[in-house]
């Protein structure tokens, strides 16, 4: 397959093409790698796609990589359908999670203690928009299986659900909502996740980079920094909360691969040019 790359000019070594779905750590995530591959003398395209779309679109190769494909549960049929198309990079952030979030000061560790609490917690649940896959499993799985069925689960959106949780913290009250990791929020406040001891919302993801067909053998030193890029929560969480102040994704990336030259380096080190 031809390459993505078309040669400009003796300074630049051509266009590198990032989709991402217009996720917060996807955002991030994806500028983060677009300034360290503009460090590397690249021109960086990051269009937002559906995720539909982008999977199809790196299978093609319209695309050259994307580095938020949540596997094995959230994006299972996109994967079915193309991931024979794909190259698989690495799995750039190993902590992805759904649950149900409290502040660290709750003094209860499970969803199997919520029950006995329900009047701290004013008997709710905070939730999101009323489609999201998280509110169901919830209202399905989680609420009955640990005695929560006559608990309200709140419906709302994510930036409201962290409103109200940013409320209830400052006001040091007891609080739960349905949340997720990676997300600013841990960032912003000391939180934590309610043990899941019967697996009702799953054992955890990962996030992984894929490549377009070809990308080793036509991008190899882009390959092979993707296959190095790995991020932590506190690191993603640290430029998704410049953006949720107010920051460009562009700028919050670049304060972000200035300030940690020791991990750049650590992705782009003893790869061939």
């Amino acid at each position: 397959m031809e390459s993505q790359v078309s040669q400009t000019d003796e300074n630049n070594k051509g266009t590198v093409t990032i989709g991402y779905v217009q996720w917060a750590s996807a955002e991030a995530s994806t500028h983060i790698v677009k300034k360290v591959l503009e460090g590397m003398d690249y021109s960086v395209k990051a269009p937002i796609l559906q995720t539909g779309a982008m999977y199809q679109s790196a299978s093609t190769g319209e695309i050259d990589s994307f580095v938020c494909s949540w596997l094995p549960d959230t994006d299972r049929n996109y994967w079915e359908k193309y991931g024979d198309s794909l190259v698989e990079l690495n799995d750039n952030y190993t902590s992805a999670q759904i649950g149900i979030v409290v502040p660290e000061y709750v003094t209860i560790d499970s969803l199997a203690e919520m029950k006995d609490f329900k009047e701290k917690f004013d008997g709710r649940i905070v939730g999101i928009d009323p489609g999201a896959a998280e509110m169901i499993v919830v209202e399905e799985d989680v609420m009955p299986n640990y005695g929560l069925d006559d608990w309200d689960l709140t419906e709302s959106s994510g930036p409201a659900m962290t409103a109200e949780l940013g409320r209830l913290v400052e006001e040091g009250k007891w609080v739960a909502v349905t949340g997720w990791k990676p997300h600013w929020k841990w960032s912003k406040w000391n939180l934590k996740f309610l043990e899941d001891p019967d697996l009702t919302m799953g054992s955890g993801e990962y996030i992984k980079t894929m490549g377009r067909p070809g990308i080793k053998e036509d991008l190899p030193e882009v390959a092979a920094f993707l296959q190095n890029y790995t991020i932590s929560t506190e690191q993603l969480g640290e430029v998704m909360l410049a953006i949720k102040n107010g920051a460009s994704p562009d700028d919050a990336a670049e304060e972000f691969v200035n300030s940690h030259p020791d991990l750049i380096e650590s992705w782009t080190s003893n790869i061939a040019d």
